[in-house]
């Protein structure tokens, strides 16, 4: 279940001279306090929503919205807000998000490169993901190599998902029996999509 909602941070507090509390008459007892909502998922910020504050008297405690403070006070409120800076924090989740977009395509990347070079380059123990007809996914693994072909034990198990075959990748799960292709035949499997990925323990 993804928890979704909107949090807020305090921005800045910033002491207002020359100014009477309209409540305890009293001078330079005035701060404006800032503060900017957000949206968050799992209680990480995504992105910011619009800035806001709030006028408070130290002395007698009252406090205003901007709708509430006489127009002096509304004035040098809507001045100063202008001048604050908003959270660098609040955007961490899109910086996470970002970074992970692009963590992912390097690392995609990097697989098919890999995948690439153990084509053309087999080693024994070899890991080599294919789809089958019936849509799930499994694994074969590499056992030996002759000049021509490749000869391979296959996995007891299937998956519904290529992401979880690293579940049923283990050395129990391969059987006995070996079967050979050709190297030609694997890699018409690898050019028409039914071998995925290679990896190489």
């Amino acid at each position: 279940m993804i928890i979704f909602g909107t949090g807020s941070a305090n921005l800045e507090t910033i002491q207002v001279s020359n100014e009477v509390c309209n409540h305890c008459n009293k001078e330079d007892t005035i701060f404006f306090s800032y503060y900017r909502r957000h949206v968050h998922i799992f209680w990480i910020p995504i992105f910011p929503l619009r800035k806001t504050g709030r006028s408070y008297c130290s002395h007698c405690q009252q406090t205003l919205s901007p709708k509430q403070m006489p127009i002096g006070l509304k004035t040098k409120f809507k001045n100063t807000k202008d001048q604050v800076k908003g959270s660098f924090w609040q955007f961490s989740g899109t910086i996470i998000f970002i970074l992970l977009i692009g963590l992912t395509g390097y690392t995609s990347s990097i697989s098919k490169k890999n995948t690439t070079s153990y084509l053309k380059t087999p080693a024994v123990g070899d890991i080599y993901e294919y789809r089958l007809d019936s849509g799930y996914y499994s694994t074969m693994v590499l056992k030996r190599i002759t000049r021509d072909s490749l000869y391979m034990a296959l996995n007891y198990y299937e998956m519904p998902k290529q992401s979880r075959l690293y579940n049923i990748d283990k050395e129990k799960n391969y059987r006995q029996e070996i079967y050979g292709f050709s190297k030609e035949e694997i890699k018409s499997m690898k050019n028409s999509g039914t071998i995925l990925n290679i990896k190489r323990p």
